[in-house]
């Protein structure tokens, strides 16, 4: 959950999503240390997504910086130096705030900000200049250190699902996502060699997840011999044409920088924040004037955009290619920037050929799978934030290669057929059972599952999405989407964690001091919360069910502490619409000066006019 939150507060911070690598050495000692490669399972490497490698800010001597708990203190999104930060904004925040004027105020922003994201910052041939180091895993994960695997599985849990796998063909490729995105797709092939290797196999099974499908995209097209090492590729909503997020912030194209809409809608629909938070946020800001405010606001996003993400060709790796030629020209046309330039064209063009390089791996004999989400808007950033069907943080024409889908909250027209642009079979019906997606007209039509209603930023927590992962690398059964019956093309999102946390408990229960009806009550409920999670296809409200019923009963006799929700507090939004709809934008020097304006104006008048 920390790093679920850590991840989507990241992308609000940069704007939208935020985000060295030291080379790697081989050698012969690498040679078949795992396996002869005449096992019956491919090695499989994993291509994390955003912020899920382990890059830690180190000193000037190379040694890792430790915070309080003597733990590694993490460089993603980035380097939080409360003190400093403190030290920097706390004179100018207060002469502001007692002068309604900026006495420093936006200096000081812009400072903080380069601070804390500085230490991912890049020089001019698009190479980290901050204190970072990428922990590598040049082994097997049945080889990590039971440290390491905690890291690992804090990203993704392997450990809580079991896998026909052996966990020493398991290999978990980690990078920096601020890094050079060329240098990391070298670095990759690279690696791939290296696995080959070690396990003695001369094929792989690769694993792109998110981010870590731009890097697996510009692998395909720099180094194209890789498709004869690759037995299947399964992509895991991957960012194959970038996030209209980055496409967003590159453009300028920025929600919040928008004062009419950052007092009333931007923080209710972020996501991050419930109702009454949102309110009491759009209430404090009004203690700056306005114009002070949005000035305050301007300066840190330009700092975060012009100083730190413009020059991560990892961040353009994100950045659409729609949106591609007019944020270059905006951002990359100066000369001093022409080495990146270089660099991102290169990526560019890998954006474009991803079709035909797909085409290509497949034309090898290599299977060739992907899994998407959708019926979310994107995070709302961005001005686009609702045109598209999205999983919050990609939308599903980047994650599915193309699938077309009505808008959030729509379906597709009744007379809608299916576009069959890349599925031509008529015994083939491809539009989802709540009629909002035709995956037809994705590139991988028959190989594309979709789940309805998943997050992005919360993958890791569906445990369908990692059981149908994990049985796509070990076994070959599975050729499309109609070859099983518990995976078919479309199914539900969810949230697995409450229900493992709650049968946990259920598990350490001491039955023999519950009555009989207490007894049985809680072995229904934990068979019920079994059954919906051995279900791939239950309905989406079954969890909810589930978890309450479980959790009802565990309250009941004492096995955990009733969870409160949050109750909304009306007064907060009154409040904050009231204002936002009598005084617009205005902060409350201003609202005192309009109000108390024409009071004096009368006064005196009425002065005036008695003194003659």
């Amino acid at each position: 959950m920390k790093k679920t939150i850590k991840t989507a507060i990241s992308l609000v911070l940069c704007v939208a999503m935020l985000f060295s690598v030291s080379a790697i050495g081989f050698s012969a000692a690498d040679e078949n240390l795992y396996c002869d490669g005449s096992c019956e399972y491919c090695p499989t490497v994993i291509i994390p997504g955003l912020g899920q490698s382990g890059v830690f800010v180190v000193d000037d001597n190379g040694e890792f910086v430790l915070n309080k708990d003597g733990e590694r203190i993490s460089a993603f999104p980035a380097y939080i130096q409360l003190p400093k930060l403190i030290g920097r904004v706390a004179l100018p925040v207060i002469l502001s705030l007692l002068t309604q004027s900026d006495i420093g105020l936006t200096n000081a922003l812009s400072d903080a900000i380069g601070m804390a994201f500085g230490i991912n910052s890049s020089d001019l041939k698009a190479q980290n200049t901050g204190n970072v180091v990428t922990e590598k895993y040049h082994k097997p994960y049945s080889e990590c250190t039971e440290a390491e695997q905690k890291l690992i599985n804090s990203h993704i849990p392997f450990h809580l699902y079991d896998t026909d796998l052996p966990k020493d063909h398991l290999y978990y490729f980690t990078y920096n996502s601020f890094g050079n995105h060329i240098d990391l797709a070298n670095e990759l092939y690279e690696y791939i060699q290296m696995v080959k290797r070690q396990t003695g196999h001369d094929k792989i099974n690769l694993v792109p997840i998110s981010q870590g499908g731009t890097l697996a995209s510009a692998m395909f097209e720099y180094h194209p011999e890789v498709m004869d090492d690759l037995h299947k590729v399964i992509f895991i909503v991957p960012a194959l044409d970038g996030s209209t997020i980055i496409g967003d912030v590159f453009n300028g194209r920025i929600n919040f920088l928008d004062k009419e809409y950052l007092y009333n809608g931007f923080l209710e629909n972020l996501g991050l924040l419930d109702e009454n938070t949102a309110r009491l946020v759009e209430i404090l800001l009004r203690i700056l004037p306005d114009e002070l405010l949005m000035k305050g606001l301007n300066a840190a996003a330009s700092t975060l955009v012009e100083d730190i993400m413009i020059r991560s060709t990892s961040m353009w790796a994100l950045c659409p290619s729609g949106d591609y030629p007019t944020a270059a020209e905006k951002y990359l046309s100066d000369p001093e920037m022409a080495d990146i330039k270089a660099q991102t064209d290169k990526y560019y063009q890998a954006q474009l050929h991803r079709f035909d390089n797909i085409k290509a791996i497949q034309d090898k004999g290599v299977d060739v799978f992907c899994v998407a989400q959708y019926d979310h808007p994107l995070i709302n950033v961005g001005e686009t934030w609702d045109t598209q069907n999205a999983d919050y943080i990609i939308q599903l024409d980047s994650t599915s290669l193309g699938a077309y889908a009505a808008k959030v909250g729509e379906t597709l027209p009744e007379d809608y057929v299916q576009k069959n642009t890349y599925c031509q079979n008529p015994d083939h019906n491809h539009i989802s059972p709540d009629r909002v997606v035709d995956a037809s007209a994705g590139l991988l039509a028959d190989t594309t599952f979709y789940f309805d209603g998943q997050r992005h930023d919360l993958t890791q927590h569906n445990d369908v999405i990692l059981k149908l992962a994990f049985h796509l690398i070990a076994h070959d059964d599975i050729t499309d989407v109609y070859s099983s019956p518990e995976f078919p093309q479309f199914m539900n999102g969810r949230d697995v964690r409450n229900l493992h946390t709650f049968l946990a408990a259920a598990e350490a229960v001491d039955v023999s001091a519950l009555t009989a009806e207490q007894k049985a009550e809680l072995e229904a409920a934990v068979k019920q919360a079994e059954d919906t999670l051995d279900n791939n296809t239950a309905p989406a409200d079954a969890f909810g069910k589930a978890e309450e019923r479980l959790s009802d009963i565990l309250v009941e006799i004492g096995a955990m502490e009733e969870i409160k929700e949050k109750k909304d507090v009306p007064a907060l939004e009154a409040i904050s619409l009231w204002l936002f709809g009598k005084f617009g934008t205005d902060g409350y020097s201003e609202i005192i000066i309009s109000v108390l304006g024409p009071v004096f104006k009368a006064l005196f008048n009425a002065i005036g006019s008695a003194l003659k």
